[in-house]
């Protein structure tokens, strides 16, 4: 029997943003409260399916490497055997990340607090408006939500960017993935807080984000 599948695809043409580190969590955390989950890993680095254990703690979760403009034929193969489908895409715009964005329901744009991250951030907005008036999109536009990354709290900066970006009427999840440790330490062995520590506070920073998540898809 076919399931309800969900496709969210992590873009920004700003690299360096966490975006392969969210993907894996996102994934983690979704295992947890029982989805059945498939990351796409469309980054031609591919740091998913290089670190991903097949054997290992995260075994339940299916990573395919498609670092081609093949993405969207890949999705619309495995839509329906997956309720969550998570796209990584590479930091840049290509025809790739375009083909992902088109089949996805839920475009999730990470960034930092910089200048340059605000920049690219606008970029891939820009892209997903350009996309929602193609044939494909314009009767069902793409939906987005921004995301601050690798955030500490009570740091001005952020807060001046997130006042910034809600008062120009971009879309942003209320939730930030704080700057922790953890997720490099477990990302070396392809892994995630959620699953190494799921009652700390990584994991729960996830939670909250992937509660917003839900919402919008």
């Amino acid at each position: 029997m076919l399931m309800e599948s969900k496709v969210l695809t992590l873009a920004t043409s700003k690299g360096g943003v966490g975006k392969s580190t969210l993907a894996r969590n996102i994934a983690a955390h979704w295992l947890n409260i029982g989805h059945k989950v498939a990351i796409i890993d469309a980054d031609p680095q591919g740091s998913i399916i290089g670190r991903h254990n097949p054997d290992g703690l995260l075994k339940d979760l299916t990573v395919i490497a498609e670092p081609e403009e093949n993405v969207s034929n890949v999705i619309d193969e495995i839509k329906g055997k997956y309720s969550r489908i998570i796209v990584d895409t590479g930091g840049f715009r290509n025809r790739t990340t375009v083909r992902a964005l088109i089949k996805s329901d839920l475009a999730l744009i990470p960034l930092k607090a910089s200048s340059d991250d605000v920049a690219g951030a606008l970029e891939t907005h820009s892209l997903i408006q350009e996309i929602n008036k193609t044939p494909e999109r314009f009767a069902n536009p793409i939906k987005y939500r921004m995301l601050l990354t690798m955030t500490s709290q009570g740091i001005i900066l952020s807060r001046q960017v997130r006042s910034e970006l809600e008062a120009l009427g971009y879309l942003m999840l209320k939730s930030e993935m704080y700057h922790r440790i953890i997720y490099p330490e477990t990302a070396i062995n392809g892994l995630s807080p959620c699953i190494t520590d799921p009652e700390g506070p990584a994991a729960k920073d996830i939670s909250h984000i992937v509660s917003e998540i839900d919402v919008a898809l």
